[in-house]
């Protein structure tokens, strides 16, 4: 049994849900949470935060998943006019590295592509998360002075799939959102029930806003705003009294921001996907302000509830537990996810990437040495055993290609291609000159290219078996159609597509093919 640690790093408070997995499924086994101090900066606060968090028992797990904290990450959209996860990697350098204010090589970045199809025509709906290197770098050598290595550094978004995974499949197309109101930063993440985060982003709003708004209606001190705000804080039909009232005015003031872009975010989604979003689900500590989901039920006319926990999860996570402890435990369920429906989306690659897999395989390193000593062995005995059984094979049908030989031509032949050639009346002068010729070759390629076609070719190399085509286009799509093209000649079997990236002033794209030529046994003529 593994267990697995969800370590949620807000910026007021730290929380940490452990799962153990089982034959049946998962457990929770504990739920924690550490306030995180408010003076300093962002690392010695979260540095404190943790070790409070540790001081309330060890947090031991085979492996740690967490989300990028705070605003630093980038999100962004593409639409692909493919899905194929190899064409999808070879264009998203290009097209990140587009958007970006910085070089590429600053980043690092991960995605999640989600198969969207428009009539007939199958494509990609990408999310890409950006994080600059420096960013990621301190994160992971703050958390491993901790001992909290983690194993999975995901998008604050994409967390929330594992929320979407455990709602019931709907019957017709529509979507559902899920909003963490954190402290200082909203994440949303929109797909439909039981199945993947198609949208997902992150922006700044949330509690802090909130006690600022308070604190500057009623002009007392932060800390004093922050406990009134949880003590009697309210919106909606929940209001009571006029300090309430006036409380609540300057807290909608203060989410007018946040409503403004999830509103912009709900539209833009249904306009991609063509799928409108039917309901609206919170979580994360300012979700339990009292009357915000339906307050925001009646701002975005969308039906709005706080999300619900499965009823064993909530008591193991005990009472302490609110809507808060949300994203510790969508993290919780990450860490233990498989198969398909499970998110890919991981920071940790590259030069990044999680230090303690070579570990293990080091120390595994006996075994896999004896392992590879007997493996190579067996091949040895297998290969002997494999060539005294082919050497007599072969002496066999040297014998019968003899007897054939003898019996039509009146002299024995043992080679079987001099034989063949003999027997089919091939053994001529004529018969070595090549069916077709380069340019023959370079013609059919000609010929599927339309006149008024924008591929440009720069370079062409024509042998016999083989043309390679280094081309320039607009875009991915006329490489597309000049595959199908060329896939009409018959001689042209196998058309493999090399690195798609774009020119230097970024105005096309540059491609190449390898195109293998083998022409049918008969009639090697035009296609």
């Amino acid at each position: 049994m593994a267990r697995v640690l969800g370590l949620d790093l807000g910026s007021h408070t730290v929380k940490a849900v452990v799962l153990e997995t089982t034959l049946r499924g998962f457990q929770v086994k504990s739920y924690t949470m550490a306030p995180v101090p408010t003076e300093g900066e962002r690392p010695a606060r979260l540095e404190a935060a943790l070790a409070q968090l540790l001081a309330q028992g060890p947090l031991t797990a085979d492996s740690v998943v967490v989300a990028v904290p705070g605003v630093s990450m980038a999100t962004h959209s593409l639409a692909l006019p493919f899905s194929d996860v190899k064409k999808v990697e070879a264009a998203l350098a290009g097209e990140v590295a587009d958007q970006l204010p910085f070089e590429l090589d600053e980043a690092v970045y991960d995605y999640q592509a989600t198969e969207t199809k428009v009539g007939e025509v199958k494509g990609a709906q990408v999310l890409v998360g950006v994080l600059k290197k420096q960013e990621l770098a301190g994160l992971l050598d703050q958390l491993k002075a901790s001992k909290l290595d983690p194993r999975i550094v995901t998008h604050p978004g994409l967390t929330y799939q594992n929320v979407l995974a455990t709602l019931p499949a709907a019957d017709v197309d529509e979507a559902v959102a899920v909003l963490d109101l954190g402290h200082e930063r909203c994440s949303l993440a929109i797909g439909k029930s039981g199945g993947p985060v198609d949208f997902a982003r992150t922006f700044i709003g949330g509690g802090l806003a909130l006690t600022k708004a308070l604190a500057a209606e009623f002009q007392i001190p932060l800390p004093e705003a922050q406990t009134w705000k949880e003590a009697h804080g309210a919106v909606g039909g929940e209001v009571v009294g006029p300090d309430a009232e006036r409380a609540a005015g300057a807290f909608m003031r203060a989410l007018q921001p946040v409503i403004r872009e999830l509103r912009a975010s709900l539209k833009s989604y249904a306009a991609k996907m063509r799928r409108p979003v039917t309901r609206l689900l919170l979580c994360g500590g300012t979700a339990k302000l009292l009357g915000l989901a339906g307050q925001l039920e009646r701002d975005l006319s969308i039906p709005t509830s706080l999300v619900t926990l499965p009823a064993d999860t909530q008591g193991a996570l005990g009472l302490n537990a609110g809507p808060e402890a949300v994203q510790a435990w969508a993290l919780a369920l990450r860490g233990q996810a498989t198969g398909a429906k499970a998110p890919r989306f991981n920071l940790r690659r590259g030069e990044f990437a999680f230090k303690s897999d070579f570990d293990f395989a080091k120390d595994k390193l006996g075994q896999l040495v004896a392992f590879g000593v007997v493996l190579l062995v067996l091949l040895v005995a297998s290969g002997i055993a494999r060539n005294t059984i082919l050497e007599r094979r072969e002496k066999q049908i040297d014998q019968v290609v003899c007897d054939t030989t003898t019996r039509i031509l009146g002299k024995c032949e043992r080679n079987f291609d001099i034989a063949e050639n003999l027997l089919a009346g091939k053994e001529s002068p004529a018969a070595g000159v090549p069916k077709r010729s380069a340019v023959t070759l370079l013609a059919e390629v000609s010929q599927r290219i339309p006149a008024d076609s924008p591929v440009v070719l720069d370079r062409v190399t024509v042998d016999l078996d083989r043309i390679e085509l280094v081309c320039n286009a607009p875009s991915v799509k006329q490489m597309e159609d000049m595959i199908t093209a060329l896939k009409t000649y018959k001689c042209f079997k196998e058309i493999s597509e090399g690195k798609v990236e774009k020119t230097k002033d970024g105005s096309k794209v540059s491609f190449r093919l390898d195109v293998k030529v083998e022409c049918p046994a008969e009639g090697e003529g035009q296609g």
